[in-house]
């Protein structure tokens, strides 16, 4: 079994404050046991074993189980466990089929999608061709993935009960990307109905069916006996799904401090933490804890439709005057914890991550430039309203530092401190805000971020970049996609729709000694709980 361990002096550096993440939002990377004992998910000793529950401590219930209701992938936590798509990624990013057999793709318009044999849905429907076209019809209706894949495709066909077809106006590499947030549900519950409507319920393929739901209390997830798994090594979403548990429960518990204790005390198995709380339960010998990896990137987002903001020089000189690597440090502590990169994608996914348009704009405070842009500008010190939340560590992290360094320069930052719900809410109207707070996860591709869709709060409606977008939709040729975002991240730095301070850790991750997972499971950080197992059950 593959480890992901870092080695124990690195998990043992010192840790800085920082506020708690939704348990698997973030890609786990480490886990180092306090006993200096291998994490759960590389102890090479564990056996796997079926049954028991697994209880996980969550900071919220999603209100939303639907997929195709929201867009907040925090609040997928449940349809990731419940449902498939058609394709999905591997710990490396890499899309590969699941609910789909194969594929086919004459290079042209035409994708041909073969569907496993003997899938059946959780009411015990054969899932064919006729329910993936419902499904897909769905999703186009949605914002993000599901509204390009709607831009891209001319038609979705039933040729017979396991083949669909997809008839594109153009060419596109895209079309699996696209499908990997396209969970498949029967037509009878999907056809016709809008994807604004948010089923209350879920009938999907995937290893555990949704058992109950008290609002705000608890969400129980059964093992599902008639369960089909796609083959291979499991790999984050992809490959094998055991399924080793009877149930797993989801009990929300708002504070770190809370979740902590819980885990700590054996009230439930897995937990999310903050950065400073590893220093606390590493030494504790009844769990394992280990540091999530840096694939996050705090960012916030300009109003570019109205207001001081919509100014392209304001938001150039509000980039020339930050010092990343100061916000970082001050936001997130010890170096260990985060990366100063201005790459929009992480490290870790090698296809994209790139330097361009990153040379002399991020990380290149000037005071020179910024008081030369606000002059160009016009700026008269006019307020610049600022939403934030603590309720996301890496929404707030750079909030405060970056607001003292920019009062520094001249820019008066009102900087609002305020729930998540809130900020959701504001940023839909361009007259309520000139910034919110926001981060970026690891994507497998640049179609996939939504702050460069122009319905994406703040409204970045620019000509050139719609442009690289199409090219990045419709070309055949990975050297030429490659080549694009190239671009088009040179023209982020250029028109700074948005801007990213850097790429950090998500906290602490905690098991229970006798938790245990398969390596993909706790890599994958896509909220994945099927290959879990408990020895002490």
């Amino acid at each position: 079994m593959r480890s992901h361990l870092k080695s124990p002096t690195a998990l043992r550096r010192r840790i800085m404050p920082i506020a708690a993440v939704a348990l698997g939002a973030i890609v786990l990377s480490a886990c180092s046991g306090g006993s200096g004992q291998a994490s759960p998910a590389t102890a090479a000793s564990a056996k796997p074993v079926a049954g028991g529950t697994l209880t996980v401590a969550v900071s919220a219930l999603p209100a939303i189980i639907d997929p195709y209701a929201t867009t907040l992938q925090a609040n997928w936590i449940i349809a990731r466990n419940v449902c498939e798509p058609l394709f999905d990624v591997d710990t490396a990013f890499k899309v590969k089929p699941v609910l789909a057999e194969s594929s086919t793709y004459d290079s042209k318009q035409t994708y041909v999608i073969k569907l496993r044999s003997g899938v059946t849905f959780q009411d015990g429907q054969p899932m064919t061709s006729k329910d993936v076209v419902a499904s897909l019809t769905r999703y186009e209706e949605t914002p993000g993935n599901g509204s390009i894949l709607k831009g891209l495709v001319a038609s979705i066909d039933a040729n017979d009960d396991k083949t669909v077809t997809l008839h594109l106006n153009s060419s596109s590499l895209l079309i699996p990307t696209l499908l990997t947030t396209a969970y498949i549900m029967p037509a009878s519950v999907v056809a016709g109905r809008p994807a604004t409507q948010a089923l209350d319920k879920l009938d999907c393929t995937g290893p555990y069916t949704l058992d109950s739901n008290v609002a705000g209390q608890q969400i129980t997830l059964k093992k599902w006996s008639g369960y089909s798994s796609p083959e291979g090594p499991s790999s984050a979403g992809t490959g094998t799904k055991h399924a080793y548990l009877d149930e797993i429960v989801f009990k929300p518990m708002p504070t770190s401090s809370t979740r902590m204790q819980a885990v700590t005390t054996g009230l439930v198995d897995v937990a999310a933490g903050t950065l400073d709380d590893y220093a606390t339960v590493a030494s504790n010998a009844s769990v394992t804890a280990g540091l999530l990896a840096k694939q996050s990137s705090p960012t916030i987002v300009f109003n570019k439709i109205s207001g001081v903001m919509a100014n392209v020089k304001m938001r150039q000189a509000f980039l020339a005057a930050l010092n990343m690597s100061d916000i970082m440090s001050a936001g997130f502590g010890d170096p260990a914890n985060f990366d100063v990169d201005g790459s929009i994608f992480t490290k870790d996914n090698t296809t994209w991550h790139t330097e361009a348009g990153t040379k002399g704009h991020y990380n290149a405070p000037s005071g020179d430039t910024v008081k030369k842009l606000l002059k160009e500008a016009g700026y008269h010190d006019e307020k610049i309203t600022w939403y934030t939340t603590q309720d996301d560590p890496t929404w707030y992290g750079p909030a405060v530092p970056a607001q003292q360094q920019l009062k520094k320069l001249g820019f008066n930052i009102d900087l609002q401190v305020v729930d998540q719900a809130t900020i959701i809410a504001k940023r839909t109207d361009p007259t309520k805000y000139d910034i919110f707070s926001s981060a970026i996860p690891t994507y497998a591709d640049p179609l996939l971020l939504p702050y460069l869709q122009d319905t994406f709060p703040g409204g970045w409606t620019s000509t050139d970049k719609n442009d690289l977008l199409r090219t990045l939709s419709t070309s055949a040729s990975e050297s030429e996609r490659k080549a694009t975002w190239d671009k088009l991240q040179t023209l982020i730095y250029t028109e700074v729709p948005f801007l990213k301070f850097g790429t950090v850790s998500g906290g602490t991750i905690v098991f229970a000694k006798d938790t245990h997972s398969t390596d993909s499971v706790a890599h994958s950080g896509n909220q994945l709980y099927f290959n879990y197992w408990k020895s002490g059950k």
